[in-house]
């Protein structure tokens, strides 16, 4: 039996234990997460296709001393398309896929470049943290200017953003974990009084509004999805990109000499270094994984992270190459629920590489990252100090 690899060091270089599983055990089953863990690429593109056999109606368990305070946030966020399967998932998918179509956020293209290079010129020295004072700040706004009106809507908007990115770096600080829970709770609130009291006008409820006419908790419910989704998964894509640029010769330096290859490194570090490990799934019916029988009802992980680097897929996979044609990686996902904010990740990537790039060519680390530790399906860190030269 192999030995389960989700303990100390996990956090630090989950690749190193995914290599090792889908050598010796591809469909592994974990004690300590009570989940099967799938990591061959063949395997994870299989359930991802097949939402019959595999759910996506996996909610994260909310512990009991929490559910009081969090329940209208848990009642709406069981209804984000995460957690839904057709046909329901295929209604409530479009109008939502709409409103982040590329051609959509195309429009935004020059908004946040210059967003992004005004965050590094704000910046008080040569040394900072990539996270806090950059892709945090970069994120939260992009996804503010989405959901909420210019003003106090926003002002607030961040504060409870930044409340909730302290919370996930601190996850085991019972002060910053309070002020996380409250700032889940009031996002909650503050979304629901605002479509109530009509003044929810931004782009994206707006959208959402038009399509699903007075259906508030649906538009609720999918503004706040944004809220979460959007802006930890695109902040954690941008540090971990620059982590791994920064930690390979020459990367860096060669990235400002050719910035053609901005997309393709988005893209490599997506592959590589993905700030989502994986999903979660459950089996609907007796099923059959890599000779490994797999019981209805049981839960799995999608390690789409381990599948990224699968040599039966990848040539190289250890390899970081901006320049990897075609590089079809699952980090977005697959199928039905192929993540709809793809485009928006994607291009507030690239603006806050080519604006890092622009202003910081010789960026080098100012120390090593702590790793968070909090969520086995989660890779990135809690600071990032960088020089930039």
């Amino acid at each position: 039996m192999t030995q389960d690899p989700f303990g100390p060091g996990y956090a630090e270089d989950p690749f190193a234990a995914f290599d090792r599983l889908r050598a010796a055990e591809p469909v592994f089953w974990s004690d300590r997460l009570r989940r099967f863990v799938l990591t061959r690429h063949a395997d994870v593109a299989a359930v991802l296709h097949d939402p019959a056999a595999f759910s996506s109606a996996v909610i994260p368990r909310v512990p009991a001393a929490d559910r009081d305070r969090l329940a209208g946030f848990t009642d709406w966020s069981a209804r984000w398309l995460f957690f839904l399967d057709p046909p329901e998932h295929t209604v409530q998918r479009v109008p939502v896929t709409r409103a982040l179509s590329p051609r959509a956020v195309a429009e935004l293209t020059a908004d946040i470049a210059e967003l992004a290079r005004g965050l590094l010129a704000g910046l008080s020295g040569p040394r900072f943290d990539l996270l806090g004072d950059f892709a945090h700040p970069l994120a939260a706004r992009v996804v503010a200017d989405l959901l909420c009106a210019p003003g106090t809507q926003t002002e607030e908007f961040l504060r409870r953003a930044r409340a909730l990115e302290r919370a996930d770096a601190d996850a085991r600080d019972p002060v910053a974990r309070r002020a996380g829970l409250a700032a889940m709770a009031g996002a909650t609130r503050a979304l629901r009084d605002g479509l109530r009291a009509g003044r929810l006008r931004a782009p994206v409820p707006a959208a959402l509004g038009a399509a699903w006419g007075e259906r508030d908790e649906l538009v609720g419910a999918h503004s706040l999805m944004l809220l979460f989704a959007g802006v930890e998964t695109t902040q954690n894509l941008v540090v971990n990109a620059v982590h791994a640029l920064l930690h390979r010769p020459g990367a860096w330096a060669g990235l400002a000499r050719d910035r053609t290859a901005v997309a393709g490194a988005v893209e490599e570090a997506a592959r590589m270094v993905p700030p989502v490990l994986g999903v979660l799934r459950r089996a609907t019916r007796d099923v059959t994984l890599a000779g490994r029988p797999v019981p209805a009802g049981a839960e799995l992980v999608v390690m789409t992270a381990a599948a990224n680097r699968d040599p039966a897929r990848f040539a190289d996979p250890g390899r970081f190459d901006p320049y990897r044609s075609p590089n079809p990686h699952l980090s977005f996902g697959l199928g039905p629920h192929y993540c709809p904010g793809a485009a928006l990740t994607r291009l507030t990537a690239r603006a806050a590489l080519e604006a890092l790039l622009e202003r910081f060519p010789r960026l080098a680390p100012a120390g090593e990252p702590s790793w968070r530790s909090h969520d086995p399906i989660v890779h990135a860190p809690a600071a990032l100090p960088v020089d930039g030269g």
